[in-house]
């Protein structure tokens, strides 16, 4: 990935849970790549723990929003965009809806980037959405 140092972004990931299943591995694989590439991100989760959280980068922000389900977690989410205001939100396609609201109850314009699990696609799709410079 390009360095990201020069004009640094903002992303954050809402992941509905930190289980060990492939989409949620190329998510923090994506998370640790982007930090490393220059980028400040966060990794939002309805809860904060699961087997894929010693994965994350110490450096990725890990934001806990005290939630059970994906689906209760659009208005934490939101006050979490209004707080930290990413450039970007990048969601699994199944919570799309959530990330979709949260951006609307807190009026931010951040992209939002639907993630299908694929890591090269996930990637290719961040990459896309990112703003350009020049």
């Amino acid at each position: 990935m390009p360095s990201l140092a020069a004009a640094p972004l903002r992303i954050a990931l809402f992941l509905p849970d930190l289980g060990d299943r492939p989409d949620r591995v190329a998510a923090v694989g994506l998370a640790n790549d982007l930090l490393r590439a220059g980028a400040a991100v966060d990794v939002v989760a309805p809860t904060g723990g699961g087997p894929l959280r010693a994965a994350l980068d110490p450096a990725v922000g890990q934001i806990d929003l005290g939630k059970r389900h994906a689906a209760t977690s659009f208005l934490a989410l939101a006050r979490v965009l209004t707080e930290r205001q990413p450039l970007l939100l990048a969601v699994p396609r199944e919570a799309a809806w959530v990330g979709r609201l949260a951006l609307r109850l807190a009026r931010s314009g951040a992209t939002l980037v639907l993630l299908d699990g694929d890591a090269g696609a996930d990637r290719t799709a961040i990459r896309a959405a990112m703003p350009r410079s020049g």
